[in-house]
């Protein structure tokens, strides 16, 4: 169903059943020692592209080595997260209960205290919000009557995992 702007701020705006607020990234403590290995592991790779004449890959990893080096230094912004009976808004942008598929809560604090909001459409990315200080359960009883659970899901995603011990 299509929206007029203005409505769709007024549904926004009464999403108040809950909120809070949470970086918009994981913020990863890194080392001048973790920089040191990911720059020699990007220098041995564009080295060994440049070699192997495969000047694209070459190139790949130095971007992606530069951006990684200067995205690091960046500490995450604070997002708005509202949660009502309509859908959830996440920074300012709604989403409908009906767009997701279904949630999985993994909650191991003070470690990992994720909700996950899988879309319906495959091509665009879950939603993973912090919960913070919120009540997984109230949370959990909330979504349960507009979603289904995945119960199947017990631990992060495994790019997840993966991205933080790598601290990327």
């Amino acid at each position: 169903m299509a929206y007029t702007p203005e409505t769709l701020r007024e549904i926004a705006n009464s999403q108040d059943t809950f909120v809070w607020e949470m970086p918009e990234y994981e913020s990863r403590e890194r080392s001048s020692k973790w920089y040191l290995v990911v720059s020699l592991i990007a220098l041995a790779s564009v080295i060994y592209g440049v070699l192997a004449q495969n000047y694209l890959f070459a190139l790949i990893i130095l971007i992606t080595a530069v951006v990684l080096i200067l995205a690091g230094n960046e500490e995450p912004q604070n997002i708005l997260v509202q949660m009502g009976h309509n859908g959830v808004v996440v920074n300012g942008q709604f989403i409908e209960f009906d767009k997701f598929s279904d949630f999985a809560i993994i909650y191991h604090p003070p470690l990992t205290k994720v909700l996950y909001l899988e879309r319906k459409l495959s091509f665009k990315p879950r939603i993973k919000l912090y919960l913070e200080d919120e009540d997984p359960i109230a949370i959990r009883n909330h979504l349960k009557a507009y979603l289904p659970e995945d119960l199947e899901l017990r631990e992060e995603h495994l790019s997840d995992i993966v991205g933080r011990l790598l601290r990327i």
